[in-house]
């Protein structure tokens, strides 16, 4: 039988890690983009899509058509235009109508519980996933050596059947062979 080099297990982990590796490059790549790099148009689209209308309920200024949001876009515009950065426009309108204007809640506070959650209900799920894989593996592992007793305890068991079969044929017949010579005897 050949040597592995490389143990089954780690070889099962490979994938995954590649995987998660992949993951990692793609979400740094996307994060890379900075505000210089974007078009005014796309800039606008942006800032719509972070900032909530104020009388709508749940909709971004990008979704809403009440006048209020379509007065804060042409705003977005206008800072825009001026030079001014996605920060300052975004504290323009923090200043203008509270915190509840942002989409997103800043990461500080009571808000870090929000942005924290995900990555904690994520990595339990993980270690969940892996708990549960390890306990089936280490049952299925159970569940063979137990398969192969029974399966070997059967085997002997209609091998066991078989010769009490023969032996009862072989004890008849000479039963039979006894029944018949005193017959013969008479």
């Amino acid at each position: 039988m050949p040597m592995k080099i490389v143990p089954d297990r780690f070889i099962s982990l490979r994938v995954p890690a590649w995987l998660m590796l992949g993951i990692v490059v793609l979400v740094a790549f996307a994060a890379c983009v900075q505000e210089d790099d974007l078009t005014p148009d796309q800039r606008a689209y942006t800032l719509d899509r972070e900032l909530m209308c104020p009388v709508c309920d749940g909709q971004t200024i990008d979704q809403s058509h009440a006048q209020i949001a379509v007065d804060m876009k042409q705003i977005v515009r206008e800072k825009i235009a001026e030079g001014e950065s996605n920060e300052e426009i975004r504290d323009y309108f923090v200043a203008r109508y509270g915190e509840v204007v942002l989409a997103a809640p800043e990461a500080s506070g009571f808000n870090l519980i929000v942005w924290l959650m995900p990555a904690v209900i994520a990595g339990g799920g993980g270690l969940a996933v892996v708990w549960v894989l390890k306990n089936m593996r280490r049952n299925s592992e159970r569940y063979a050596a137990a398969t192969n007793v029974t399966l070997a305890d059967r085997q002997l068991k209609k091998y066991l059947d078989k010769v009490d079969s023969d032996i009862g044929r072989m004890q008849s017949s000479d039963a039979q062979d006894e029944v018949g010579r005193e017959s013969r005897n008479e």
